[in-house]
């Protein structure tokens, strides 16, 4: 039963605030025969947590666990949300939708909009990014990962999104540990940090700085403010508001000319800054 899945974890003192019933449920299909995955429909997934893995999560206590559907790519969020959600007991169930980014470059960010608009009180949250290139030592500082990076999560935070998450903290030079007993002729992943464990060294790439611009100014508790840009000239960008009260802009620039800007503040004037080109840039001010 699954909560004693959580039961051998509370005592070891581990708790948990939020669960995916299945990891990529879309998966399950097309890669069935070398990733260890469960394939799910909209439907059968709605079932399942209705009448099965909600209320087994009751009985054993653990109600109060943050509930994701989806966790898999945003081109899934209309068939899944509009399937799984209009189910009255899966919706109780459900807190969250969880997202991969591996479709953004070939999916809208409409569909994130979207989602928030059918069910505002479903958290929106990215839960695994990942660039599945075997990492080689050529790999080691390419700018244009941590740039897919930075289109994703400008993509994100401006659509309703709560919080994106990188898969693997750190790997080692094979892109490993993974599946499959670390064969990396199978299956290959990257990192933002890359550890090569005989030279006992680790490697920080761009998308460690890429996510440093948020993790670093956005503490917990911020919310999303509107920033208007008359002439954008390619320039994404995005604003919070801190719980300290500091306004936080962060700025990306991946074009391959300098963008000149002013960010203007009614109530503080203006500031002037170049935005160099291929450039992330994070403007702090109370």
């Amino acid at each position: 039963i699954i909560y004693r899945y959580f039961d051998a974890f509370a005592r070891q003192n581990i708790s948990f605030w939020g669960v995916n019933p299945q990891n990529e449920p879309s998966q399950g299909y097309t890669y069935a025969s070398s990733i260890p995955v469960m394939g799910w429909s909209p439907e059968a997934y709605t079932g399942w947590v209705a009448d099965y893995l909600g209320p087994t999560l009751e009985k054993g206590g653990y109600g109060s666990l943050k509930l994701m559907i989806l966790d898999d790519n945003r081109m899934w969020l209309p068939k899944w949300v509009n399937t799984v959600l209009a189910n009255e007991k899966t919706n109780k169930y459900s807190s969250g939708i969880a997202i991969h980014w591996y479709t953004d470059s070939s999916s809208s960010d409409v569909a994130l909009r979207q989602a928030h608009e059918a069910q505002p009180d479903k958290f929106l949250m990215y839960t695994e990014a990942c660039n599945l290139v075997r990492v080689t030592r050529e790999d080691l500082g390419d700018w244009e990962i941590g740039e897919r990076y930075a289109n994703s999560m400008m993509q994100a935070f401006n659509n309703w999104v709560v919080g994106w998450t990188d898969w693997n903290m750190a790997l080692n030079e094979d892109g490993g540990p993974a599946t499959f007993n670390d064969n990396p002729t199978i299956w290959g992943y990257n990192a933002a940090i890359i550890v090569n464990t005989t030279g006992d060294e680790f490697y920080k790439q761009p998308p460690y700085y890429f996510q440093a611009h948020y993790s670093m100014f956005v503490p917990p508790g911020s919310v999303h403010i509107q920033l208007t840009y008359p002439n954008p000239g390619g320039l994404l960008h995005v604003a919070f508001l801190t719980p300290e009260d500091n306004v936080v802009v962060i700025l990306y620039n991946g074009n391959d000319q300098d963008i000149p800007t002013v960010i203007s503040d009614p109530e503080r004037g203006n500031i002037s800054i170049n935005i160099e080109a291929r450039s992330i840039n994070t403007v702090v001010y109370k």
